[in-house]
């Protein structure tokens, strides 16, 4: 790929040799997060400046094999956009058959307006190496399932708060209030819990897909993710795994659809979010206070999405510092200037095939 390099970020101490053995523990694996963009998405007014060859799903689904099978291939991969059919008839039996991994998927509910098979409807997936991991359990959500979520009052605030909305040029459209559209909305959660054999550490790890609009519907549906997190460890802590608050670690990400400086980011930073009369608090903050693009320099990464006139960093990985250390990290600021010197507008293009780049890191176990 053009300009993207596996960068070191910080010098790798040496793992210490088990007790009574010669193999090193391996304490570090490779972690990716992937839109795929759905051949469904690939909207006609949207991608009109991408060549029609470059359009076909046969040519991006050959790239995004190569890509995420022999390119990359980490050891724990989220993957977004990835639709039903194309899990079931292809991911799901290769990465099995030949890769021996693992993997848990779960597909939105068709959308009003869909008019298509349900099976080629998207979702979130999450592939694990069965080298380096056991498989323990896994959930999975729909954000429009709110019961149990909010408290009477939160309850009341989403009923009574009023969202303005837009099309998807940005022009006003009425309003609905935040309960209305939270409802209305088909966006999903995958949360898998998995052991590092070496380490003997439990992950939890979370892939999701927020709506591209309106901070108010992205935060409470990150909302509704952290506080389903928070019950999934609780399950794990007293379950027949018997672990501790010290072995148990959280990798979250997904396409989030939020730039850095936005509410979603802030609250997931563990700052307070005011709602009007309500304070709104990450549960999850002694799990998750940083993602990767706090431990690098600006110049690392220009933008995560590359669509048309959509681009920023949307694409995200969050751990918490005391569990993590990052490693190294897939350079992305590279396709920003292959792109320049092609005079090429945005992607996917012959190289790329998705409108997303994969963001892959190294993390070491702490």
């Amino acid at each position: 790929m053009f300009g993207r390099r596996f960068l070191p970020i910080k010098s790798i101490t040496n793992s210490l040799p088990k007790s009574g053995s010669k193999r090193l523990i391996d304490d570090k694996f490779t972690f990716m997060t992937y839109n795929m963009l759905s051949p469904h998405y690939m909207w006609p007014q949207v991608y009109t400046y991408v060549p029609d060859e470059y359009k076909d799903w046969n040519y991006r689904h050959k790239l995004l094999e190569k890509e995420i099978l022999n390119s990359y291939r980490a050891d724990i991969m989220c993957l977004q956009e990835l639709t039903a059919s194309d899990y079931h008839q292809y991911w799901e039996e290769v990465i099995d058959r030949d890769f021996h991994y693992g993997s848990r998927f779960i597909a939105k509910p068709p959308p009003q307006y869909w008019q298509k098979d349900a099976k080629d409807v998207d979702g979130v997936g999450i592939f694990y190496n069965l080298n380096k991991f056991d498989y323990i359990s896994s959930t999975s959500i729909h954000l429009n399932d709110l019961i149990g979520s909010f408290d009477l009052d939160e309850l009341s605030y989403l009923k009574s708060k009023q969202v303005k909305l837009t099309d998807g040029a940005g022009n006003p459209k009425g309003e609905k209030t935040l309960l209305e559209i939270l409802k209305s909305r088909n966006q999903v959660g995958l949360f898998v819990a998995l052991k590092h054999k070496d380490t003997n550490t439990i992950f939890v790890v979370i892939n999701t897909h927020l709506y591209w609009k309106y901070d108010e519907v992205k935060l409470t549906q990150c909302l509704i993710i952290m506080r389903k997190l928070a019950k999934i460890i609780r399950d794990l802590l007293v379950g027949e795994h018997g672990t501790t608050y010290n072995k148990m670690k959280v990798v979250f990400a997904g396409d989030l659809n939020s730039t850095r400086d936005s509410l979603l980011v802030k609250f997931l930073r563990g700052e307070v979010v005011r709602y009007e009369n309500l304070d709104i608090v990450n549960p999850l903050r002694p799990y998750l206070n940083r993602c990767i693009y706090d431990d690098v320099s600006d110049d690392v990464f220009e933008h995560t999405c590359y669509s048309g006139k959509l681009k920023g960093i949307f694409d995200y990985i969050w751990y918490h510092d005391k569990d993590f250390e990052l490693t190294k990290i897939l350079t992305g600021a590279g396709v920003s200037k292959e792109l320049e010197v092609s005079k090429q507008f945005g992607l996917p293009n012959a190289n790329h095939p998705s409108d997303h780049i994969p963001v892959l890191v190294e993390f070491k176990i702490l």
